[in-house]
């Protein structure tokens, strides 16, 4: 017989399930005892357990793949686990597209299926047996220069006063675009600076080539940016019927309600195809306590979203001004997994991918949340974004702070499907949380971002431990002003340890290692490892009262360190480290090194000379000699040779 005491699974199944089963069984017995079909209908029960006192923990057990066309909210809940019965199953934010038949499309023999009047034709992604299949894109390979543009800045340099002059039209030239059909429904497509832009097209002349983007574009628009013509945007057009032509791709013909797919290989035909359109904007909400996901794959939601913040969330602009991408790292895209004033909650062994915009979000209010042991990888922007709200909205309410979140032991990868920008861990106005022995590989942008003041104003995050990190094949020559890991503001008792970084790339500037921006303070950096990166190894913009120490940086042709702006205060202090270059100076872009602080320091170059130090703005070189007489700076600090038995080039 069952009754509350000797329950704690109920079984969910959409292929056997019945809400009026009890939900006890995963399969029916002909007794009324079986799965449940939705989760809602668990959910339910669960709070009527919890309301008559029933407070043991209870599993939610998925039976078979769950297919979802809205989010499952699991707010008010406390002792709730949500579990695979069984091998691995499902949880898919979309439907699945069915009645394929072989067809015809732009010349390409294809599959096709009818989008019925139930599914909005809105989805932008789709996935085809698990994968996801290719957008088409003009042109197949490379860019299309911007001739013009709204509030352009050509010819002029772009310049923190003026950065923000934002443009909601391009020119182009017509040539370039001549013989495209369907450019009004297409999407376009830039770069520029350390964002990428993105905005569906509201309408384009082909007599003059004025190109008028539904979003206006966060940054200005300039062809001398950074004094380099090159470093201009240039764009590339997806969702473009002329260019259907590749295995694996896709397009949506939205007036006749048609999807296309080229198959990737014979074994996928229109009998065995599973098309999956994401719907859900997310996977799950919940807000709650001791609330858990193990042992799940999580996938497919809507991976498409418009930045509706001006620049921070205390001053939103009116639902009429949209831009084309977020200030920076996609930092205000929402996650397929929300937590939002969660307790001991956590995430634990499952494969999150081919969602977005973000796979996982932390906001306000949530304490010990636990990412530990997944496989993050394949979404549209970054891996996980925790944000505690804005700095002027925690002085005033300092519940809304995210405390004591731990990601641990991830796999984050690939995450940069559809917005470059995102990070593989995203920190904002958070304390005290531990991202640790993780590895973060095959991202456009930043591997780890903590913090989110710029300056000396106060700052809600501190306390963060990265720690034994492997972070690697960070920026692929797209965007800027990059690190593998990247600090803003104040940032008491944060340590950086133990991590191992390699290969990072930029497009114009700044493929930095370690990256101390604006304002970083209070910072120590110890014990990591940086290897080829494209610019050096650790970089201060600038902060106050930092700390390098016992880390080996090999700056390869670039100087091991770079400093940027110097301030008449203790900056930063480089103690027992190993610096090694190819000949390069040690200590790069200092005006004047007085306020840098050194000393003990192992110093080498794989040239067999002796190493320069700093040349100064007139080409004078520096020796170790020279360097401690002019400066007082690498007292103790010795010429050796290092031994290090790792590949650093």
């Amino acid at each position: 017989m069952i009754d509350l005491k000797n329950i704690s699974t109920f079984f969910v199944s959409q292929v056997s399930g019945n809400d009026l089963f009890s939900g006890t069984s995963p399969k029916e017995d002909k007794k009324g005892n079986g799965p449940y079909k939705t989760v809602e209908r668990a959910v339910e029960v669960i709070k009527g357990y919890r309301q008559i006192g029933y407070d043991r923990p209870i599993t939610i057990s998925f039976v078979d793949d769950y297919f979802l066309s809205c989010p499952i909210d699991l707010s008010g809940l406390y002792g709730v686990t949500l579990s695979s019965y069984g091998q691995r199953k499902r949880i898919v934010g979309g439907v699945c597209l069915s009645n394929w038949k072989k067809s015809e499309f732009n010349g390409k023999p294809c599959l096709c299926a009818y989008v019925p009047e139930n599914i909005s034709i809105a989805f932008t992604d789709l996935y085809v047996n698990g994968e996801r299949a290719k957008v088409t894109r003009f042109p197949k390979g490379g860019t299309l220069r911007i001739a013009d543009a709204e509030n352009c800045l050509k010819g002029k340099h772009v310049s923190s006063e003026h950065i923000k002059c934002s443009s909601k039209w391009f020119l182009v030239d017509p040539d370039d675009l001549s013989g495209i059909d369907n450019v009004e429904d297409a999407i376009i497509n830039y770069n520029h600076f350390w964002v990428d832009e993105h905005s569906p097209i509201e309408s384009y002349d082909k007599n003059n080539g004025k190109l008028v983007m539904k979003y206006t574009s966060r940054f200005a628009i300039s062809s001398s940016y950074d004094e380099n013509p090159n470093a201009a945007p240039q764009y590339y057009l997806s969702h473009i019927p002329n260019c259907f032509e590749e295995k694996g791709q896709w397009y949506l013909d939205r007036k006749t309600r048609t999807v296309y797919y080229i198959p990737t290989s014979d074994d996928i035909s229109h009998e065995n195809i599973e098309a999956v359109a994401p719907i859900s904007d997310r996977l799950f909400v919940i807000s709650g306590e001791d609330i858990f996901v193990r042992d799940l794959e999580l996938t497919c939601t809507k991976s498409e979203y418009v930045s509706t913040v001006k620049y921070h969330y205390t001053d939103k602009t009116p639902d009429s001004e949209m831009f084309a991408s977020d200030i920076q790292s996609a930092c205000y895209a929402p996650g397929a997994i929300l937590f939002k004033n969660a307790k001991r909650c956590g995430i634990y062994n499952c494969d999150i991918h081919g969602a977005g915009v973000y796979g996982i979000e932390i906001l306000c209010g949530c304490d010990n949340i636990r990412i530990e042991n997944n496989r993050i990888y394949d979404l549209s922007a970054g891996g996980i974004r925790i944000c505690g709200g804005d700095a002027e909205e925690l002085v005033k309410d300092k519940t809304l702070a995210v405390s004591n979140c731990i990601i641990r032991n991830n796999r984050i990868y690939e995450c940069d499907k559809r917005y470059l920008a995102g990070c593989g861990i995203l920190i904002m106005h958070a304390n005290n949380c531990e991202i640790s022995e993780n590895e973060i590989y095959d991202l456009e942008y930043s591997g780890i971002s903590v913090g989110w003041i710029w300056g000396y104003s106060e700052s809600t995050t501190y306390g963060c431990i990265i720690k034994k990190n492997h972070i690697y094949n960070i920026g692929k020559g797209n965007l800027s002003d990059l690190g593998a890991i990247y600090l803003l503001g104040k940032q008491r008792g944060t340590v950086v340890s133990e991590n191992r970084i390699h290969d990072v790339k930029c497009f114009s500037y700044g493929a930095w290692g370690i990256y101390l921006d604006e304002g970083s303070s209070y910072v120590s950096v110890e014990r990591n490892v940086v290897y080829r990166t494209g610019r050096e190894c650790f970089h201060l913009h600038y902060g106050s009262h930092n700390t390098v120490r016992g880390n080996l940086l090999f700056g390869g042709d670039t100087s091991c360190i770079r400093v940027s702006k110097e301030e008449d205060h203790d900056q930063i202090l480089f103690e027992e480290n190993v610096f090694i270059t190819d000949n390069s100076p040690i200590y790069g872009v200092i005006k004047s090194p007085q306020r840098l602080l050194a000393r003990r320091n192992t110093l080498w170059s794989t040239e067999n000379k002796p190493p320069i130090l700093w040349i100064n703005k007139d080409g004078n070189k520096y020796d170790l000699e020279r360097w401690q007489k002019h400066f007082g700076n690498d007292w103790e600090s010795v010429i050796a040779d290092p031994k290090i038995d790792i590949p650093l080039t």
